[in-house]
């Protein structure tokens, strides 16, 4: 599916547009190694104009988008950007190391400043500014033999053997080709062992090797090859004792388990049968503010794991009473590809509904708290349109789903629900067709008590009922709003966009022929709230605004076309001037 947001085209203050555009990518990145990138090449052009104004902005924007939007290809592409101007390259030295995290980065970072300086397709090798090369150099000696082993190990090198001949990219860059790039000569032992050296024959070798200053001479390694070992990661406990509740016992009771690989395995430590103790740490963990916060993860990640939740329990203890019970075998086209057959895992501990009942609740609380913590609250008042049209109803694109939730009105009203957490104030509202005499307007509000999402989203589905199922857009809202200059600092509309200006004269009703929604928002603005935003998201990607409002009013009116789980962190950042956050991170690096 296209996912793709667009932002007003005119927006006077260039910074901000090109802090809106990179902030754009948090639907969805742009394909970096695609000539027809469109979305790259404005912000390469608007990275152009900044530089002329501002080349340290640059920098810093690398910085904001790696540790405040957590987007690492488009920050390292930032970042070898810079390296290829020379109007930025003086303040690399001072972001570059607080910017690249990973080994994998370096990789990254070389391979972009390729495709900006030779294009997409050139083997040749290319050269390196000193620039460039220094910051790379210092930044190298930063990593660990543990970091490096995962991108540099032998097990690592042989799956590249493997995949260099059916790599869809020509010219990959590897760290071997990086060190001797960029001249990398410490930490002895890491660059030795990366570039598969032999270790040397004699002391006095040794020292002139600068191991010396590392460690002593092991005369029982002469001669050998030098390698990084594979580091003991918990994927590389559980790949050697397999999917047991004892692994997983001793990889959460030790806190060795990182908090996304936890999240992604609830199902495994129910269906093992790990004990209640470990049960418990997994559902304290996912009730603790600071690790939801240290996650960064978005809703939607706790919001998934609801549907791995769907265990029957009864079928999970006939396999621990008997270990030769055969599971039934899945209907349709699951049990004719046979793909649902595995190894039969036997459950040492047969959980009880109790304990699936309660990592419902601490997903909730997850969910509660990664909406509150890891999205900006949006500021002024809100309201809140979930199309709930017939339209709406058909199966997300892709099949792609997000829990239990597979239809285009479902997301939108979860989206809605999630929305409504981050607002300092707002207004939910479902949107669709009148239902005479039952419901004469084409738009309903909803009533939402307590802060359980799940619930607030059925009490939005059950109202839903009440709407039709044609297409209708609430001019009479509007006009009433204006009427008694109701004061709205935000508009959302989660829709799928099948309401269009072609369409209008067939869709709406005979009152509201020839209304347009950029000529109602033209009104409001004028009478009642000129900085009002207007934010549609269309959830089935087709990308056309309802009704084809203007996108170019000044960055005040905005599409996001495309689902994505940071579409509420990109609405929240696209919300307020982003420049002088940019410029506050920045602060930060000393």
């Amino acid at each position: 599916m296209d996912e793709r947001v667009v932002v007003g085209d005119f927006l006077k203050d260039p910074l901000e547009r090109l802090v809106n555009r990179v902030s754009a990518c948090l639907v969805r990145e742009p394909k970096y190694y695609e000539d027809s990138t469109n979305r790259l090449k404005d912000i390469s052009n608007d990275m152009t104009e900044v530089s002329s104004i501002d080349p340290e902005f640059i920098c810093q924007l690398a910085y904001f988008t790696r540790n405040h939007l957590n987007l690492r290809a488009m920050s390292n592409y930032i970042v070898a950007w810079a390296a290829s101007h020379p109007v930025c390259k003086t303040f690399l030295k001072k972001y570059f190391s607080h910017t690249i995290r990973l080994p994998g980065d370096l990789i990254e970072v070389v391979e972009f400043y390729q495709l900006i300086t030779q294009g997409e397709g050139n083997s040749k090798m290319l050269k390196i500014p000193r620039c460039l090369r220094e910051v790379i150099t210092s930044k190298f000696s930063e990593f660990s033999v543990y970091h490096l082993g995962k991108y540099c190990s032998e097990g690592k090198r042989k799956r590249s053997l493997l995949k260099k001949n059916s790599s869809s990219r020509k010219g990959k860059i590897s760290m071997k080709q990086i060190i001797r790039l960029c001249h990398v000569k410490s930490p002895a032992s890491s660059v030795m062992c990366v570039l598969g050296k032999r270790y040397p024959e004699n002391s006095d070798v040794f020292a002139e090797s600068g191991l010396n200053v590392e460690g002593e001479f092991n005369p029982s390694l002469s001669g050998k090859r030098m390698k990084i070992e594979t580091p003991v990661t918990w994927e590389t406990q559980l790949s050697a004792g397999g999917n047991k509740p004892e692994i997983w016992e001793s990889l959460i009771k030790s806190r060795k388990l990182p908090f996304m690989a936890m999240l992604r395995n609830i199902r495994n430590f129910i269906i093992t049968g790990v004990d209640q103790e470990t049960h418990k740490i997994v559902q304290d963990r996912l009730r603790d503010p600071d690790q939801i916060e240290k996650s960064m993860l978005f809703p939607f990640r706790f919001f998934s794991a609801y549907d791995v939740l769907k265990i029957d329990l009864e079928q999970l203890q006939k396999l621990h009473d008997d270990p030769t019970f055969e599971p039934p075998v899945p209907e349709g086209k699951r049990g004719l590809k046979k793909k649902w057959l595995r190894k039969k895992i036997i459950p040492k501990n047969v959980p009880t509904q109790a304990t699936i009942d309660e990592y419902k609740s601490a997903l909730e609380e997850s969910v509660k708290l990664a909406t509150a913590l890891n999205v900006k609250p949006i500021k002024g008042h809100s309201v809140i349109f979930c199309d709930t049209s017939g339209s709406m109803r058909c199966r997300i694109s892709g099949d792609m789903t997000f829990g239990s939730v597979r239809c285009c009105m479902e997301l939108g009203i979860l989206f809605g629900m999630m929305l409504r957490h981050v607002c300092e104030s707002s207004q939910v509202y479902l949107l669709s067709s009148p239902k005479p005499p039952e419901t004469p307007t084409c738009w309903l509000p909803v009533e939402l008590e307590g802060d359980n999402i799940l619930d607030q989203m059925q009490t939005a589905m059950t109202l839903s009922e009440k709407l039709g199922y044609d297409n209708d857009y609430p001019f009479d809202w509007f006009d009433e709003i204006i009427e008694k200059k109701v004061h709205i600092d935000n508009m959302f509309i989660f829709s799928d966009m099948i309401i269009s200006t072609e369409k209008m004269n067939t869709t709406f009703n005979q009152d509201n022929r020839g209304r347009t929604v950029s000529g109602i928002l033209e009104k409001y603005r004028n009478e009642v709230n000129p900085n009002m935003k207007y934010i549609t998201i269309d959830l089935a990607g087709y990308g056309r605004d309802m009704l084809g409002a203007d996108l170019e009013d000044r960055g005040k009116n905005i599409v996001v076309a495309g689902y994505s789980d940071a579409v509420l962190k990109l609405v929240s950042e696209l919300q307020t001037s982003q420049v002088q956050a940019v410029r506050e991170s920045a602060l930060k690096i000393s």
